[in-house]
């Protein structure tokens, strides 16, 4: 994705809720309290099975590493579950 959208991830992250993590993303998921959930290109299909068709899903282009960088985090993130988007505009991204 472009810097943009990388802006809005670290807002998003900054401001709002959010869950890190395959299984926090899965059990997020579950729960019926995600409201859109980003994943890494190189995210392992089950977990990509398991949200796909529940929630909105945005594919972050880049790999795991990538994104965990993103998220200021020093561990590669494959899933991501937004909670509440706080200041950011991602639910916007959703759409465009």
């Amino acid at each position: 994705m472009d810097l943009d959208f990388n802006k809005i991830l670290r807002i998003t992250i900054q401001t709002g809720k959010v869950s890190i993590g395959s299984r926090q993303t899965v059990k997020v998921v579950d729960n019926y309290q995600a409201k859109v959930v980003v994943l890494a290109s190189n995210c392992p299909a089950d977990v990509r099975d398991r949200v796909t068709g529940k929630v909105p899903v945005i594919d972050f282009p880049g790999i795991g590493v990538e994104l965990g960088t993103v998220c200021s985090k020093p561990f590669a993130v494959a899933a991501m579950a937004v909670e509440d988007p706080g200041d950011s505009k991602i639910l916007a991204a959703i759409k465009g």
